[in-house]
């Protein structure tokens, strides 16, 4: 566990070296659908972590538990225990300290802070493809309304004057015309807003995958360092002591 979190450390460093200008080109559906697997998947690693902390711990402290009760309490001479009694007792309190002491919290608010980052990217590319799908809207709003425009163009002509008999004294084409340039302004403004988000989104992308990759990692590499650390000193502590436990029988 250490040694792969160390080589992804390394992957994921090498992000701040890339200068890439952001791409122009609007979020796929694929690349959508790829962020909320990423969401989910970083979802699951926290909860995977947080359970295999848990397990451990839980299960250091039934094994401790049940030592405690097998030795000391429903014993006819709770002190006449053996010697290797003794070694596995503290063998086992020993190995339930040291887990004690593992950050887990840190590892864990890292992978929280991971799953934050990527949230903040699924969260913005949904803004951007709700702000494609409203352009589109109105360009086809525009289409219409242009297509109406010129079908009146046909019957009346393009600089068609209203009928002086007319109580209304409209020029209908004049009228049109001035709609389609309202919406036409309306879907330039849209397709701006779009682009806008589109450029917001990359660069987001970017900066928090650079930023929250390495952190994630950072942390993990921390955890597992710990973990081995800790866990080399009780085996050694044992192996000098010469123990002569079984170890691998205690294992979950």
């Amino acid at each position: 566990m250490y040694e792969c979190h160390q080589v992804q450390k390394h992957i994921v460093q090498q992000l701040k070296y890339l200068n890439t200008i952001p791409s122009t080109e609007p979020t796929s559906e694929i690349h959508r659908q790829a962020t909320l697997q990423l969401e989910l998947q970083v979802q699951q690693w926290h909860l995977s972590f947080c359970s295999l902390v848990k397990a451990q711990c839980d299960y250091m402290q039934s094994l401790t538990g049940w030592l405690r009760l097998s030795l000391f309490q429903f014993r006819r001479h709770p002190i006449a225990k053996t010697s290797q009694e003794s070694r596995i007792y503290t063998l086992c309190e020993e190995w339930h300290h040291a887990i004690d002491r593992i950050p887990d919290k840190v590892a864990s608010e890292g992978i929280k802070s991971f799953l934050t980052v990527v949230h903040a990217i699924v969260v913005q590319q949904a803004d951007e493809y709700k702000q494609k799908r409203k352009s589109e809207s109105t360009f086809k709003e525009l289409e219409k309304k242009a297509t109406a425009l010129r079908s009146l163009e046909s019957k009346y002509g393009p600089y068609s004057m209203p009928d002086s008999s007319s109580n209304a004294k409209k020029n209908p084409v004049a009228e049109k015309r001035a709609k389609v340039e309202v919406i036409r302004a309306k879907a330039e403004e849209e397709k701006s807003k779009h682009e806008k988000l589109v450029s917001v989104t990359r660069t987001m992308t970017i900066n928090n995958l650079q930023m929250g990759f390495p952190h994630v990692f950072e942390a993990m590499v921390g955890f597992s360092s710990v973990c081995m650390e800790a866990f080399e000193q009780l085996y050694n502590q044992a192996k000098s002591a010469n123990e002569e436990l079984d170890v691998k029988r205690l294992l979950p």
